[in-house]
């Protein structure tokens, strides 16, 4: 079993369920970044394979047994069991520090809905009680603006463009 860190265990929202990551989700993992809609902004694209989701989820198994912190699996509470999307911070080399990358990503039926504020919202109040010391950023694509709408909600600030993975990209960090 994976030692949590205090505060990151799973947590309900409203309408959400936030857990750490299972083998069991590799299913969910595929599906949810193998879709091109769900990742058109991502630099890497979609996921092509079963493998590369293993890959991933592996990835995000291993932040919660290091660090005891990761992306979390999202389910509806009223569909308990149906994982919805991803949403948490991770530690990740970034520019040459270690930061907490926020990131949240839900599947095309539920966008729209409120759901990566609501969870994303969790994230980023765990990360400042918890880690304090490890700077937060979101890294966005310039053209996805229902992301940058949720940065801004959630009160961060847009820092700079930067050059991610070969896409310039908006950095939004915490005050």
């Amino acid at each position: 079993m994976h030692t949590m860190l205090h505060g990151f265990e799973s947590t309900t929202t409203e309408r959400l369920l936030l857990r750490p990551f299972r083998e069991t989700d590799l299913d969910a993992v595929f599906t949810l970044h193998g879709d091109p809609e769900t990742s058109r902004f991502n630099p890497s694209g979609p996921l092509r394979s079963l493998d590369a989701a293993k890959e991933l989820l592996a990835l995000w198994l291993s932040d919660w047994a290091k660090h005891g912190v990761g992306y979390w699996a999202v389910e509806q509470r009223e569909t308990p069991g149906v994982v919805v999307g991803v949403c948490g911070v991770r530690h990740k080399l970034f520019e040459g520090r270690t930061v907490l990358n926020l990131a949240y990503r839900f599947a095309p039926r539920t966008q729209g809905l409120g759901y990566a504020t609501e969870a994303a919202r969790v994230a980023v109040e765990k990360a400042r009680r918890h880690l304090p010391d490890v700077l937060l950023v979101a890294i966005i694509h310039p053209e996805n603006a229902p992301s940058l709408r949720v940065a801004e909600r959630l009160g961060l600030r847009f820092e700079r463009i930067t050059d991610y993975e070969g896409t310039p990209s908006r950095v939004y960090g915490v005050d």
